[in-house]
This record gives C-alpha cells, structure tokens and sequence, in this order.
C-alpha cells in the first residue's frame, strides 16, 4: 500500500495534482493549510480515498478535523497539522501525542520542513510544503505491518 502525504499547498494545487498522478498512491493524507486546494485535487481523484484535515490557516473551514487517528495495513498512524502541538519548537508535544494514540507513526506539517525523525521508537514525518517554491511531500509504504517513509521532491 502506497500512501500519499501533502501538507501547506497555501493555494498552490499543480504540485499536488503532479505529484497525486505521478505517485498512484493507494490514499493519501492532507495535513492542512490548503483544504480547499486538496478538496478540488480529491475530485480530479475519485478512485483515491483522501483524508483531508484543518491547519490553522484553514479558517473557513471550521467543520474540518484538525486530527485524525487511523490505520493502514497494519499501521497505525496519528495525523496533525502540528499548530496545536509546538511542532516549530520542538516534537516533543507532537511525539507524545502519536505515542499516547498508540501508533507507530506521526505525520505532521505547519514547518514546512521536510523530516523524517526517530523518537521513542516512534517515527514522525513532515512532507514539507507542497505549495512552496521546492515543492515537497512524503510517501509511506506500508506492507504486512511494517513501513518505511520517504520525503520527495518534486522537480521539473
């Protein structure tokens, strides 16, 4: 299973609708700030299962979640913008969030840093910024249980 992981497009919807059709992914995870743009890219993708969530400059979208809890192939996975947990700080709110949940991984934007980071035995992932002049996002494979994470560029 192939999972798709955009977040901060800020308007910016090509990248996204690019990298959507290049990848294949199996579902993919918007982290917010940018709802609307992975609203409209979800519609060219009506065969893709989207979960989209809210970031804090998501205001008109109060009927958003702004986390989610889920699992995927035997993965399971909390999700957040990050806004809420001090993640342009440190990750450490953020990290005790996804261990409380119970999961193995974090995924989480707001930075607009690409990352991949251990903590805990716990892996936690930032796409980066797909709306941004290096457009980024991250790709999880997930097979019998185990994953792996991967931060992409997307280049010309």
């Amino acid at each position: 299973m192939l999972l798709a992981v955009f977040s901060d497009s800020h308007g910016t919807k090509e990248p996204m609708r690019r990298a959507v059709s290049e990848s294949r992914p199996d579902q993919v995870v918007f982290l917010g700030d940018g709802l609307r743009d992975a609203e409209e890219i979800a519609r060219d993708f009506p065969q893709i299962p989207f979960l989209i969530l809210r970031g804090n400059c998501d205001w008109t979208s109060a009927g958003a979640e702004e986390s989610a809890l889920f699992e995927l192939g035997g993965v399971r996975i909390f999700a957040a913008h990050g806004h809420r947990h001090g993640v342009k700080m440190n990750l450490e709110g953020f990290g005790v969030s996804v261990q409380c949940s119970g999961s193995r991984l974090g995924l989480y934007g707001h930075t607009h840093l690409p990352r991949i980071s251990e903590v805990n035995g716990t892996t936690l992932m930032n796409p980066g910024s797909i709306g941004s002049f290096s457009p980024t996002y991250g790709l999880v494979r997930i097979k019998s249980g185990d994953f792996s994470c991967e931060i992409v560029h997307l280049t010309d």
